[in-house]
């Protein structure tokens, strides 16, 4: 048996021996730890989430974009993502580097050489996608491989923290492998990830501030260089919560509480927009926490500091339900956006983002059962992440999506980015994005091409989703029951659907209408074989970039935006815009004519290496 093989057996002998327990942890961390499944919440929403595996995406885009994650990282050499780890242990480290952010390295420096930026930081993302997958897929070998990762990260844990010694972000890399964690011990079955997850938050404390700080509280401390206040400590609370939540500890709450970050929520819960002095994607994802505080401790503060925000971005957000120029907010009435499209091409951090946006949004619409959440889950879904370019098997990952006049999609520069963590994650939760479960039916959410399956009333039931939306406008719900059953099937009706939207049950309408903004009820008792026909009016609609720039707009069809591909016309008009047209039967594209000549439309996810403009100028 070698050495790092008996030092990780002695570990988790210890571990499992009572080291949670252990009067190494500060005053946060002391009191009799809570049996499993005991731990309490305030606030439970009427809607739940169905589990990974009760939800299949069937073919198309999507279920093609996630079977892509799950084998790049299926793959992924696992020494490599150990490198960092056991290097910064001082042990041997065999296996190639991954490159990029990942790699423990001394050569980075803030204005040309991001190499080695955070080393090791998305490895908890890595594990929680690919424990999300076994848990969507079934499959073995995902499992034994995050078995193997959390071995393998045990090994490295120091008591003291020596990974994080002189380390940029400690609170960022913490957040993320305590979330991988927690996965592999909930959606993998590793029975050993809450021991290895108690020893790293032992680890991890001595590195981290007493409280949340913002970024600018961090650079009014000492610091050795602008990238090390550029950590992430508001994001951690949404992850204690979950890890209190599945492991019944205390302390992991009391550890969560200690970095709600009073100083961003409190202001937002009340109304006031402090948000252009922000990092934009941390401080969305930081609504989670904030829907998290909210439920497990019951102060409404933190649910109106989360709708309030949520209103925020989307007040500023772009056609495609994209935000973040730049990685920033804008200040209201600036006119901001519209400037963007002139001086930059990071428009949107896209996988990142799209991963904070749909997590903040599932809280708020259980919370709130408002189907406008879905709606701009929907928007974000298709005009941004539902577009992104491959990640390539070296860590080559889509990260921004350019609305610049001169659009063009493109990789990001340097490999294994952020966005290379949310992408996995994100692609695994889309199915569990789709439908929601209430205590008297099934909410569908999104209308993709998939299948829901549970137990009504100890019947086993499912409906399968059959759509080609939104290229086409209608979707089928084919409903499978053992034995009749009374329930209610929740219908998310877009709130930029028009009049002649239309929900049938076995070819009769349903009754009362479907109202733009709403869940349309279905109710009846329902049998094998019933099966729900939704056909929305999906209008043309004009929207500019922001009020200060009223002729720069975009062409919008439904939730999707339409890119000018092409020489754009120096003269357009919006009833030219608003005359556009399909150009055949079975294509995704629009044509506009023009002075000069047609100008083809195109959705995002229909775009290749094409040169496109969102936003288009039309005469006043």
């Amino acid at each position: 048996m070698n050495t790092s093989r008996r030092r990780f057996l002695r570990a988790t002998a210890a571990a499992a021996g009572g080291l949670a327990a252990s009067s190494t942890f500060p005053a946060w961390a002391k009191g009799a730890r809570a049996a499993a499944g005991s731990a309490k919440v305030a606030v439970a929403p009427e809607i739940s989430l169905f589990g990974y595996s009760q939800v299949q995406l069937l073919e198309g885009p999507f279920l093609r974009q996630f079977e892509q994650q799950h084998d790049l990282f299926l793959h992924l050499n696992e020494d490599a993502m150990l490198k960092p780890f056991r290097m910064r242990e001082g042990m041997p480290a065999p296996g190639p580097d991954m490159g990029g952010w990942y790699d423990d390295a001394n050569d980075f420096n803030t204005s040309d050489n991001f190499h080695s930026f955070i080393a090791g930081h998305s490895f908890g993302q890595y594990v929680s996608g690919l424990s999300r997958a076994y848990a969507i897929t079934g499959s073995k070998p995902t499992q034994e491989k995050v078995h193997r990762l959390v071995r393998g990260y045990a090994e490295t844990v120091h008591p003291e923290g020596k990974f994080y010694v002189d380390y940029r972000l400690p609170a960022y890399t913490y957040e993320k492998t305590l979330g991988g964690l927690v996965d592999a011990h909930e959606f993998a079955g590793d029975p050993t990830a809450m021991d290895v997850l108690m020893r790293a938050t032992q680890a991890a404390i001595p590195h981290l501030p007493e409280k949340a700080l913002s970024r600018a509280a961090q650079r009014a401390r000492p610091h050795k260089d602008i990238s090390y206040t550029w950590d992430e400590t508001y994001t951690l609370p949404e992850n204690l919560f979950i890890a209190y939540q599945r492991s019944g500890d205390s302390r992991f709450k009391d550890f969560a509480v200690r970095f709600i970050e009073d100083d961003y929520f409190l202001p937002l819960a009340e109304g006031q927009n402090v948000l252009p002095s922000e990092h934009a994607y941390s401080h969305v994802n930081a609504f989670s926490s904030a829907m998290q505080s909210y439920m497990v401790l019951g102060q409404e503060k933190y649910l109106r500091a989360a709708q309030n925000g949520f209103r925020m971005i989307q007040e500023q957000s772009f056609a495609t339900g994209g935000w973040g120029p730049d990685e920033a907010f804008v200040v209201p009435g600036s006119g901001g956006l519209g400037t963007s499209l002139d001086t930059t091409h990071n428009s949107f951090e896209t996988p990142c983002g799209a991963y904070g946006h749909f997590k903040a949004a599932r809280y708020l619409l259980r919370t709130t059962k408002d189907s406008r959440y879905g709606d701009s889950m929907e928007r974000v879904l298709y005009n941004t992440i539902g577009g992104a370019t491959t990640t390539l098997p070296d860590g080559t990952t889509f990260y921004y999506s350019d609305y610049n006049k001169a659009g063009r999609k493109v990789h990001y520069g340097q490999k294994w980015p952020c966005c290379s963590g949310t992408f996995p994650q994100l692609a695994a939760d889309y199915g569990i994005s789709s439908y929601y479960q209430g205590r008297d039916g099934v909410y569908v959410n999104l209308y993709l091409p998939s299948r829901v399956s549970w137990t009504q009333a100890g019947t086993q039931a499912s409906i399968t989703q059959v759509t080609e939306y939104p290229r086409t406008n209608t979707s089928q719900l084919q409903i499978k029951l053992a034995r009749p059953e009374a329930f209610i099937v929740y219908l998310r009706i877009p709130a930029w659907a028009g009049a002649k939207t239309r929900v049938s049950v076995n070819g009769s309408k349903v009754d009362g209408g479907a109202t733009p903004g709403r869940f349309l009820t279905v109710q009846r008792t329902w049998k094998d074989g019933d099966r729900v026909e939704i056909e929305f009016e999906m209008p043309l609609s004009l929207e500019a970039v922001d009020k200060e720039n009223p002729n720069m707009v975009a062409l919008m069809r439904g939730p999707v935006a339409l890119f000018g591909t092409g020489e754009i016309p120096s003269r357009l008009t919006r009833a030219q815009l608003m005359a556009a047209s399909a150009s055949a039967k079975d294509s995704e594209d629009y044509v506009v004519k023009t002075d000069s000549g047609a100008l083809v439309m195109r959705p995002f996810m229909a775009i290749m290496s094409e040169g496109y403009r969102l936003y288009l100028p039309v005469q006043s």
